[in-house]
């Protein structure tokens, strides 16, 4: 889908405004009270935020055409990736609890950065996504990893402390922790967005299909599993998408 200087007219603003409001403010301030008050882990938190914001943006955003839904999504994410900037550094309470939900004691002392820069990275890679791939099919990454990567640290924290596994992170140069109950959850919601939403658009879901959303379910969890910390929404919203273009075309002709 082509971007112009025009694209900004199909901003729906009202909606973008609300969902600022009821996602990274009051959710954020929600989180941030959870943490504090009852000694939540950042773990919980952070990803209490991420699917409480993915859950206002489906009614809110995600029901939009698709020339307002790319730029409404753009601006709102772009308009909470500053809010939360701010926030990081501020040293106001009242600021600061927009962000304080998301820095983990783990990502100390950089948390602030493994805080902010998936959100930079995964706006980045929805650009590119859309501006390469059918517009359906980067909707099906995009909620796999609202879903799938949402889930899964909290489920891992919750079921996965005796079932861990470490992963080698060439770029970081370090070793990360995963859990096979996360890595399941992910497994579980990317084969349920991909079976939903394409299953819909073919009108209906045979065994070629299946085995595509099969295929796919697995090869984003084994991504999710080995992308560089902080990396996996991007990398998931970028190969998501071009793994099903190249899967698709099969599943069709064998239908």
């Amino acid at each position: 889908m082509p971007l112009n200087p025009h694209s900004l007219d199909d901003v729906q603003w009202m909606r973008v405004a609300l969902y600022l409001v009821l996602g990274p403010i009051l959710i954020g301030h929600v989180c941030t009270y959870l943490k504090g008050r009852y000694r939540w882990a950042g773990g919980y938190t952070r990803k209490l935020n991420h699917v409480g914001i993915m859950l206002v943006t489906a009614p809110l955003l995600a029901v939009l055409p698709d020339r307002q839904l790319l730029m409404s999504v753009l601006v709102a994410t772009s308009l909470q990736v500053g809010l939360y900037w701010v926030a990081a550094y501020s040293r106001l309470p009242v600021i600061h609890a927009l962000a304080a939900h998301s820095l983990r004691e783990r990502d100390a002392p950089q948390s602030r950065f493994f805080f902010l820069m998936p959100m930079i990275t995964t706006n980045v890679a929805l650009v590119m996504a859309v501006l390469m791939f059918p517009m359906h099919l980067v909707k099906v990454a995009f909620f796999t990893v609202a879903l799938g990567d949402g889930f899964a640290e909290p489920i891992g924290l919750w079921l996965g402390r005796s079932n861990t596994y470490q992963v080698r992170d060439f770029f970081w140069g370090e070793r990360n922790t995963k859990s096979l109950a996360g890595s399941l959850t992910v497994f579980v919601f990317a084969g349920a967005v991909a079976l939903t939403m394409l299953g819909t658009a073919h009108g209906g879901v045979d065994v070629p299909l299946a085995i595509c959303v099969l295929v796919y379910a697995v090869a984003m969890t084994i991504l999710e599993a080995m992308s560089p910390r902080g990396m996996d929404n991007m990398t998931i919203i970028l190969l998501g998408p071009l793994l099903l273009m190249a899967l698709l075309p099969t599943a069709v002709m064998a239908s």
